[in-house]
This record gives C-alpha cells, sequence and structure tokens, in this order.
C-alpha cells in the first residue's frame, strides 16, 4: 500500500508518500498551492518509483484553514479516487496541534477576522470531539490552548506553542480508529465558517487534475 499526507491548511503545504517502509516528504512548499502540489506529488512518486496511480491511501488535513488550499486539496484526493478507488483519512488540524503538544489541552488557530478556530474535549483517539469558531475576544484566557508557534503573536492567553510535521500526523493516523476512513469521494472540507460554499470537483473543473 501507498499512502498520501497533505497538509494545505496553511500558506504552504506539506506533502509527503509513504511506500512500503519508505518515507518521502516536502514541508513548508514555497508558492502557490494549485501550482506545486501536482508536481511535489509526482516527484515524490518518482523517487518511490510508483505511479500516482498506485496511491491507494491518502491521510488529509481537512481543515480548518485556508480555503483555497483545502478547496485545491480535495478536489486533488477527488480526482485520484476518479483514477483508483482511494481511502481516505480526514484529521483536522487542530487535533494534529493538540497530538503534537501530546497535551489534553484544547487547541486554537488563527482563523483571521478577529475570530478564532478552536478545539476541546479530546477523544482517547487524539481527536477533538468539540470544533467551533468564535470572536477572539470570547476565548477563555484562563485556559491553556496548544497552538502553532508562528502564531503566537496574535493570542493573549497561555499557550503550549508546537510546529506540526507529516510526520506527526502520520502517527496520529496510526491511532485512529479504522472507522474514521472514507471513499474519497466523501471528502469535504471543513471550514467551521458556514458562510463558505463548498463545490464538488465536477462543479468547478480545472486542468491542474489532467494527468
Amino acid at each position: 500500500m501507498n499512502f498520501l499526507y497533505l497538509n494545505a491548511s496553511r500558506d504552504r503545504m506539506s506533502v509527503a508518500l509513504e511506500s512500503g517502509v519508505s518515507w518521502f516528504a516536502r514541508e513548508s512548499i514555497e508558492g502557490r498551492h494549485d501550482q506545486v502540489l501536482l508536481e511535489t506529488i509526482k516527484s515524490l512518486c518518482e523517487e518511490a518509483s510508483i505511479s500516482v496511480r498506485h496511491v491507494s491511501h491518502a491521510v488529509i488535513v481537512n481543515g480548518p484553514g485556508s480555503f483555497t488550499g483545502l478547496r485545491i486539496a480535495v478536489s486533488f484526493v477527488h480526482a485520484l479516487d476518479l483514477a483508483r478507488p482511494l481511502r481516505v483519512l480526514p484529521i483536522d488540524q487542530l487535533s494534529l496541534l493538540g497530538y503534537e503538544a501530546k497535551s489534553s489541552e484544547g487547541a486554537i488557530v488563527d482563523a483571521r477576522m478577529d475570530e478564532v478556530y478552536f478545539g476541546t474535549e479530546k477523544h482517547s483517539d487524539g481527536m477533538y470531539q468539540s470544533l467551533g469558531l468564535l470572536p477572539l475576544r470570547e476565548l477563555n484566557s484562563d485556559q491553556t490552548w496548544v497552538c502553532h508557534a508562528d502564531e503566537a503573536h496574535r493570542f493573549n492567553v497561555k499557550l503550549i506553542l508546537v510546529k506540526p510535521t507529516l510526520e506527526s500526523l502520520r502517527d496520529l493516523a496510526s491511532q485512529i480508529d479504522s472507522s474514521r476512513w472514507i471513499d474519497g469521494h466523501r471528502l469535504t472540507p471543513l471550514y467551521l465558517r458556514k458562510t463558505v460554499a463548498w463545490k464538488t470537483l465536477a462543479e468547478q473543473p480545472s486542468k491542474l487534475y489532467d494527468y
């Protein structure tokens, strides 16, 4: 089996490929997501001596985060699923933060517009059970929160700073119950902000996925 790991929820995308016992990764890639995603995956597949169509599983950070990045990543997974049925494990960005910190505290991500994404009530498998969006001014300042190290300046609360990696995403995925895996075509972005509309790949075709 060949596993793709993808995090396009932030300004810089990270992609990895696990083929057998081999691990190939690109962390914090510079450039627009739509310009670097396919070429990066093709490069990783060449290193692993496999075709893109040989990817059988994908673990993807499906949000919350960059609206454009999430749309591109999810649409790409849909395209892979059309070429070959794909099993997918969606993991929210907040749970990845909490796992990286090895902490039971809640996690936060800057949502801009003076708002913050939050995750609380961690399940035994490491995933937060409660996810939401609230005004920054309403964030509980008596609580310690996990957040990205490069977002620390945005919050005036007690923080645990982390820099999540794709290896952490892989390790978190390994402990999540198999019932959370879904068919590739069922993957959707996790936006949390209800004003954002999601369109399927068929509704917004792109040359990016012509491979």
